[in-house]
């Protein structure tokens, strides 16, 4: 284990014209947001906590990470079929990698309706 607990990561535009810092990373979750991001997909276990404590922490973190994504993703759904009536709503499954009938769970959370062509007809759950 290195002898600093959590890391810090530091976010800019290609042009430096914004740059923000986010501390208290734990560092096999700043990796595996790294590899993320780069698109790597050999995921690999923790290595750098080892007890009980640190390894609960990442977790925490992590799910803390995924919650805000997960809630992030469906806003974007949800924003890029409101950007026409005849926005490609199978191309917005793909891009989440999800399933038309989650996609249309999604939108009906947020009031979007399920048959464009009759705005007023939801699916009834």
């Amino acid at each position: 284990m290195r002898t600093r607990k959590n890391w810090y990561a530091e976010f800019g535009s290609a042009n430096n014209n914004r740059e923000d810092t986010v501390f208290d990373i734990t560092p096999d979750l700043a990796e595996a947001f790294i590899a993320a991001i780069r698109n790597q997909v050999n995921v690999q276990a923790p290595h750098h906590a080892q007890n009980f404590d640190d390894l609960t922490a990442t977790i925490a973190q992590t799910s803390r990470l995924i919650q805000h994504l997960e809630t992030f993703r469906e806003l974007a759904i949800v924003a890029a079929d409101r950007t026409g009536p005849h926005a490609d709503r199978k191309a917005i499954g793909i891009a989440a990698a999800m399933p038309p009938s989650r996609i249309y769970r999604v939108l009906g959370k947020h009031g979007q309706p399920r048959d464009r062509k009759n705005p007023t007809t939801t699916k009834e759950n």
